[in-house]
């Protein structure tokens, strides 16, 4: 009878805690409190149901656990070899957020991860709700989705849904679902065109291709191009999106007349001035507020008062953790993208690459590791690897199914 009850209460921790990670997932882009509650109970769920203890003894070492114990490690090393202790210190978060990663990771080959993807969906769904009604004004509400810290995060948490959904559609054989799924792209898609951000948008055109492939798996390559080919076509004609390029052709404009108070000027400033610290601090970087204490060096004016890091998260690990850091975050995208694109056939795999995809691209404009939200995103989505791995374990003699 113990050993009865004790099994019992093992599945029922297991059952809530898989919940709570699609809680977790939901909240990302909508909350940071309910989001950081959510996972703190599915981890504490999680290990007590024994799950996680018996995930650890399946661990299996793939291609993105290599650099991303290097990128947890530099934050660490930070506090010995850099002056400024203090700024190492508020920045280790650095370091531990990779916890959430391998957390992740071990849960993500112990539960199916369909649940949590539809909850994200959900999520970025009501994202996508409060700022229709808002911008429309429809009503004033006085709280905001935390996907909408800034514009460009919002963006690119679209552009990942997109994507996604076209993963689910491809998996999906409910055909009523498969419509809320394309309906749900067409509404996300026209929520890039109509904002402002242009990673997320530049990001979706680089995958076109692949979300098409998703939703028509038997066409023809040249069907395919040409789909994606009229998808842009309506993209370049949307007013506003016509609007950003004329802007960035004046901000070029005026770039080469030496204005550099522009979004453009902004950025090739930055990055000139993260390109500075990783010259003079190549094999071990200025440290996490280099680039800060270099650009506040020289007077600035206007939005150049409040930047503190490059906009771009290449550069910045450079700058901050030298040379090495840069390796270590190219290989980690390299391993995920390819981790993905070997395994694209599958939920998980496919959702892997368009997430790598999506980083690459967010990462030459964005610092991607900044920023609660963005950050446990990033950290969440890389630990979903392990759903890689949950099928060989599903299978393997003697281990449980966990999370069906």
């Amino acid at each position: 009878m113990t050993s009865v009850a004790y099994n019992g209460n093992s599945a029922s921790a297991g059952s809530a805690a898989q919940k709570a990670f699609c809680a977790a997932f939901f909240f990302l882009p909508i909350s940071k409190a309910l989001l950081f509650a959510s996972l703190t109970v599915a981890f504490v769920l999680f290990f007590a149901s024994g799950a996680g203890l018996e995930a650890l003894r399946r661990w299996r070492t793939l291609g993105w656990v290599a650099p991303a114990l290097l990128l947890a490690a530099f934050p660490l090393l930070s506090l010995v070899v850099h002056d400024d202790r203090a700024a190492a210190v508020s920045h280790l978060g650095l370091s531990y957020y990779w916890l959430l990663a391998f957390g992740i990771f071990l849960a993500s080959s112990t539960y199916s991860v369909l649940s949590w993807l539809r909850a994200f969906v959900a999520g970025v769904f009501v994202a996508f709700c409060y700022t229709t009604v808002t911008t429309a004004g429809w009503l004033a509400l006085p709280w905001a989705p935390s996907a909408l810290g800034n514009y460009i995060l919002y963006s690119q948490l679209l552009a990942m849904a997109i994507v996604l959904l076209s993963v689910l559609y491809r998996h999906e054989q409910d055909m009523r679902l498969r419509g809320a799924y394309l309906l749900l792209m067409t509404g996300f898609y026209a929520g890039l065109l109509t904002g402002d951000g242009r990673s997320g948008m530049l990001a979706v055109l680089v995958l076109m291709p692949f979300v098409f492939f998703n939703i028509f798996p038997r066409a023809s390559m040249v069907k395919v191009i040409v789909v994606s080919a009229v998808a842009v076509g309506v993209l370049l004609m949307s007013p506003r999106v016509q609007t950003r390029i004329e802007a960035a052709l004046n901000d070029l404009r005026l770039l080469q007349s030496e204005v550099t108070e522009t979004s453009l000027g902004y950025r090739y400033e930055m990055w000139r001035t993260a390109a500075t610290v990783v010259r003079e601090h190549p094999l071990l970087g200025a440290g996490p507020e280099g680039f800060n204490k270099v650009w506040h060096s020289t007077p600035r004016t206007g939005e150049g008062l409040g930047f503190v890091e490059p906009h771009n998260a290449f550069l910045y690990y450079a700058s901050s953790y030298g040379l090495p850091g840069l390796a270590a975050l190219i290989w980690l995208y390299a391993a995920l993208l390819l981790s993905g694109w070997r395994r694209r056939a599958t939920l998980e795999g496919g959702v892997l690459f368009a997430f790598a995809v999506v980083c690459i691209v967010g990462s030459f404009t964005n610092t991607m590791f900044r920023g609660a939200v963005s950050h446990t995103w990033m950290m969440l989505f890389i630990g979903l690897e392990g759903g890689l791995l949950r099928s060989a374990f599903s299978f393997a003699p003697g281990l449980r199914r966990n999370g069906r």
